[in-house]
């Protein structure tokens, strides 16, 4: 059975939602540049991505330490960028390439128990953390 990509929903600090989007392999591909007021706001940012994937323009940067990353814009527009550096620029540019694929058949799953929450699941692990 093929795993299909999906776009998994991130809380943010402020109430906020964002997005990233996971391979079949759930290797995270990619992450939304911006941040919304709910899921829906952030479900409709998705969507407006898929549906105009095609006319977006990519930039790669190159960070010091020799590390680049790829930046995905409409006009003037960060939308997603790569979720971590790459050693070699073709390693970034396969990156994209990865995240202009598997975008266009990555699924939205809805609802408000599918919004992954790092903060609060790791914050036991936490230096602001309280001893117990």
């Amino acid at each position: 059975m093929k795993k299909t990509p999906r776009f998994q929903l991130i809380g943010a600090a402020n109430d906020k939602v964002r997005w990233r989007l996971l391979g079949g392999n759930n290797a995270s591909l990619g992450t939304g540049a911006g941040s919304y007021r709910g899921a829906a706001e952030c479900i409709n940012a998705i969507q407006w991505l898929k549906d105009n994937l095609t006319t977006t323009r990519a930039e790669f940067s190159h960070a010091s330490g020799g590390k680049w990353r790829w930046l995905l814009y409409a006009d003037a527009e960060l939308l997603a960028m790569a979720n971590h550096a790459y050693g070699r620029k073709i390693e970034a540019k396969h990156g994209l390439e990865r995240f202009l694929a598997a975008t266009p058949e990555a699924v939205v799953r809805t609802g408000g128990a599918s919004i992954a929450d790092w903060r609060t699941k790791y914050k036991m692990n936490s230096p602001e953390a309280p001893l117990r």
